[in-house]
Parts: structure tokens; C-alpha cells; sequence
């Protein structure tokens, strides 16, 4: 996808270069190791393997594979760091400003719809550390500053409401089993797409147009940026709430492009990126197996 649409997407992401996992409470958090370094990065130099990796990370927990799920959790964030569901989930905007939060019916995050914003920041701060979130609030329990404590403040580059600075501090931290509720959501959705036209009844048709519905993301804004010389073409410079709407918004590139290069394998269903259009198989080893299939089922004709 990132061949295709070159020179027209622009976007950035932080990620740490080293994650570890903790228990708290009964549930596994992932955050940024103590002593991990900061890394600025833009997610569409590698759109195709974010998608297929997460997509992977989905059919793992569909086939409840949880051992392989949490192994390739652990690799995604690595990679491209947290999905930054603290700004993702809320139905308003700078909430720090606002003071409160409005979350989406159903969410796994909070069991309510509405909570003071510092109530909601502290959702994503279970992994203590040395490096301090601080949070003041004037008697009425409006926020009047939020500040983190780090070497290099990722704020301090870029325009963004405070809420941010937590996200992308290592003080930060996302539930397993969010991630995991958010990769299997998208696979499923991945795999109805890509099975549509091969439904043989109006029932599976109408399950598949069920789960394809579901994916519906919001708060997509962008801008026109222009290039430092006169001769460079302006682009898109997207201005994404987190990694979680940057991957809603290749894939939905991807399931409506023409050249389509994340597909799933017609003999696995692994999800595999290509950029030969014709490509149908994951692996030699995936078409040759179908090729064996295809032989024995028309000898039995």
C-alpha cells in the first residue's frame, strides 16, 4: 500500500524500544521498559507490515492461540510501540481542557460513559515507575496542569494536547487484553471481507455484511502540506489520534484499493503482504499444498 500511495501519506508515531508485560490487579499490562529509549517513526513507511502483523495477532486469538497472540503482541509493540488507546476511545477532544470524558458505550476500557478526565488518564497508568505523571487540580477538580516527567518530552515537537505527553511517556501503559479484543475485531473483519464474494448462502452473506459494518472509525482529520521547494508535490498529513486510527485507516486503504497488497492466503487464511496483484498464497509451500488438493479432487471426478 505505501508503494501506491507514495508521496501522498504523512503521519508520525513514538514507540520504545523495549516493552515488558505486568500483572496488576489480575490483568497484564504493557508498558515501556524502565530504562527504554524513545523513537519517533512514521507509520506508513511500514503500513503493510503493521497491517499483516496485527492482522496475525487477530487470527491467533480467533483460533485461540493465546500463547502465540501474546508473543506476537509482545513483537508488534516493539516495533510500532502502544495503539495509544487513551486518545483513540473518547468522543471529545482535548479532554484535559475539558476536564471530562465521554467514552463510547461498551468500551473495555471503563464500565462507565463519562468520567473526569484524570479518573480516565489514571486508567492508563497502572505500571508504576520511576518516571512520574503529575496531575494538578483546582478545587472544583478541573485540570490545571499535566506534566510528565521524562529525559526528551515527545510534546515538546509536536502540536498536541497535553493527554498526549502521557501516551507517549513511559509511564504508559495498555491492557493485553484491549489489544488483543482490537486485533481480533479487525481480523474478523479482514476475513469477511475478503470471503464475501465466496459466500454460497444468503445467511453467511448477511454475517459477513454484519462484521464488515462493525469497523467504523471516526475522528480522521487531515491537513494540506506543502514541500520546501516549489517543485515538490503538496501531500496529506494526516493528524491521527493514535497507532489504533492510523492502522483503521490502512486498512480500510487497503480493502478498498485496486491494488490491494495485504490479502489472506486462499489456502491458510494467514494474512501476507504482496505486491504482485495475481499473488494468492502465503508461502510456495501454501500453493503447492493447494495445488495437491485441487489435483486430488478433480481425479476423484
Amino acid at each position: 500500500m505505501k508503494k501506491n500511495n507514495e508521496g501522498k501519506f504523512k503521519t508520525f508515531w513514538f514507540r520504545y524500544d523495549s516493552y515488558e508485560m505486568k500483572e496488576i490487579e489480575e490483568k497484564h499490562y504493557i508498558t515501556p521498559k524502565e530504562n527504554s529509549k524513545v523513537v519517533m517513526y512514521d507509520p506508513f513507511d511500514f503500513s503493510d507490515d503493521i497491517l499483516v502483523d496485527i492482522l496475525n495477532v487477530g487470527r491467533f486469538v480467533e483460533k485461540n492461540d493465546i500463547e502465540n497472540a501474546i508473543k506476537n503482541i509482545m513483537e508488534f509493540v516493539e516495533k510500532y510501540g502502544l495503539l495509544g488507546e487513551l486518545t483513540y476511545l473518547p468522543l471529545n477532544t482535548d479532554i484535559v481542557k475539558q476536564s471530562k470524558v465521554y467514552l463510547p458505550a461498551g468500551n473495555l476500557v471503563s464500565n462507565r460513559e463519562t468520567l473526569p478526565a484524570d479518573e480516565y488518564i489514571e486508567l492508563f497508568l497502572k505500571c508504576k515507575k520511576k518516571q512520574k505523571v503529575v496531575i494538578k487540580k483546582n478545587t472544583k477538580g478541573e485540570i490545571l496542569e499535566l506534566s510528565v516527567e521524562n529525559e526528551m518530552n515527545p510534546l515538546a515537537i509536536i502540536d498536541r494536547p497535553a493527554e498526549y505527553a502521557v501516551v507517549f511517556s513511559r509511564a504508559y501503559s495498555e491492557c493485553l487484553v484491549w489489544i488483543m479484543h482490537y486485533a481480533r475485531t479487525l481480523y474478523l473483519i479482514f476475513e469477511a471481507i475478503e470471503n464475501y464474494s465466496k459466500a454460497q448462502d444468503a445467511y453467511t452473506r448477511q454475517r459477513y455484511d454484519t462484521r464488515i459494518k462493525e469497523f467504523n472509525p471516526s475522528k480522521i482529520a487531515c491537513k494540506i502540506l506543502m514541500g520546501e521547494n516549489k517543485e515538490d508535490k503538496p501531500v496529506i498529513e494526516w493528524n491521527f489520534n493514535s497507532l489504533k486510527l492510523a492502522i483503521d485507516t490502512m486498512f480500510a486503504l487497503n480493502e478498498t484499493s485496486e491494488r490491494k497488497t495485504v490479502k489472506m492466503c486462499k489456502h491458510c487464511g494467514k494474512p501476507f503482504s504482496s505486491e504482485n496483484l495475481k499473488a494468492e498464497y502465503c508461502s510456495p509451500q501454501c500453493r503447492n499444498q493447494a495445488n495437491v488438493y485441487k489435483s486430488r479432487a478433480k481425479n476423484k471426478e
